[in-house]
């Protein structure tokens, strides 16, 4: 790792080269993320419409399209509900531009777009400028991050928000202030998707122990931590609650409504509710074959000429697993071990979402592709130092 993570300021890599480097695929990224955005794909998921009529009626009234006022999770389907970030996202750009395809995949663009330079900043922080621009540009170029950004799709959202949360947890490690505001998108993920309920709360949990074991974080801290979090996040817990007990009614307040689903499906979709061997072989089958073989899925997730990652990377992605993986428990830097398993960590939540959820496809399981891509660019990275026979690119 500590080779990896030595640049110099001199030659190809010179500050002034890598921030040409930087805006040029931030651009590139951009670039193609907005052409005909509107258009192509052409026409609207059903998902994605039913996620921008109940914008369009909370820019109207204030509430969802049955009149639920400020809800925190939508009716959607009736017996399957949908989250409501992003449709809350949608709403300043309805109320300024009007009710179109535009202005409601709008701010999955942006999302996306500023995704691909939040990638480049928690490469930096994990491993080296370079690699840090070379998983920059696998995300520009990405399949799976490029479909997406083109769908509206409610569980879409989660990916990016925990990749924010994500960096300012690790900048958090130096400077608390940063900590604590990443408990507010980690908070926020849950309005992103209800997975996030089993896997970011595992994933903070886990990672907190680790911080109070290695003394990385004072009791206090993590206490103030999980509050914040808690208070980001708790409407849509007291949902996710009152739903699984079925309490009978709504909860209205003031400011929001917390919904109850009377026809509610969405618990089958959990392992730990209904738990069987097959069922998790299944699970585990199909987690494998999207996300590691990239064999086809949805047509709406991935092209399957190229998979959500591209085939060719496969390799890189297993090399890169592996090395840090052995990296990670040879590392004897606390400081930097503690950052090595954050990522690793990012990893493993994608991977227990896998074996959890229902025969995922690449959607529900799309917080993987963030910890592949930049361990995918730290295995090409390794392949480019083997094949130079050195300790740095030259």
């Amino acid at each position: 790792m500590n080779t990896m993570t030595q640049d110099t300021s001199t030659g190809l890599w010179n500050n002034k080269n890598r921030k040409i480097f930087f805006w040029s695929i931030l651009a590139l990224a951009v670039i193609l993320r907005c052409i005909r955005f509107a258009t192509v794909p052409d026409g609207i998921n059903q998902d994605e419409a039913m996620g921008a009529v109940d914008a369009w009626a909370l820019s109207k009234y204030g509430t969802d399209r049955y009149g639920t006022f400020l809800p925190v999770h939508f009716t959607a389907w009736r017996y399957s509900q949908m989250s409501v970030l992003l449709a809350y996202c949608m709403v300043p750009f309805i109320k300024l531009f009007g009710f179109n395809t535009v202005t409601v995949r709008l701010p999955m663009v942006l999302v996306s777009s500023g995704a691909v330079a939040l990638v480049y900043l928690v490469g930096r922080k994990l491993f080296s400028e370079r690699i840090a621009l070379v998983a920059m540009l696998l995300t520009a170029v990405n399949p799976w991050q490029f479909m997406q950004s083109r769908w509206s799709l409610d569980c879409n959202l989660f990916p990016h928000i925990f990749l924010l949360g994500f960096y300012l947890l690790l900048l958090g490690l130096e400077k608390r202030r940063y900590l604590y505001l990443s408990m507010v998108f980690f908070g926020l993920t849950f309005y992103c998707y209800g997975i996030a309920a089993y896997s970011v709360t595992a994933f903070l949990f886990v990672f907190f122990i680790w911080c109070l074991w290695k003394r990385r974080l004072k009791f206090r801290e993590g206490l103030l931590c999980a509050l914040i979090f808690t208070v980001v996040a708790l409407p849509e817990v007291i949902v996710l609650v009152i739903n699984a007990v079925h309490f009978g009614r709504t909860i209205s307040t003031p400011l929001f409504t917390m919904p109850y689903f009377p026809d509610s499906v969405r618990s089958a979709d959990i392992l730990l509710l209904n738990f069987s061997f097959a069922q998790l072989g299944k699970n585990a089958w199909a987690l494998f074959s999207h996300v590691f073989l990239q064999l086809p899925d949805i047509f709406f997730n991935s092209i399957p000429a190229f998979g959500p990652l591209y085939h060719v990377s496969i390799p890189f992605v297993f090399v890169g697993i592996i090395v840090f993986t052995i990296q990670l428990f040879r590392e004897k830097n606390i400081e930097k071990q503690t950052q090595m398993l954050a990522l690793w960590g990012f990893l493993v939540t994608g991977i227990w979402v896998g074996l959890i959820t229902y025969e995922v496809n690449i959607n529900r399981v799309n917080i993987i592709f963030y910890p592949i891509i930049l361990l995918c660019a730290y295995g090409i990275g390794l392949a480019v130092r083997k094949w130079k026979s050195c300790g740095r690119w030259s």
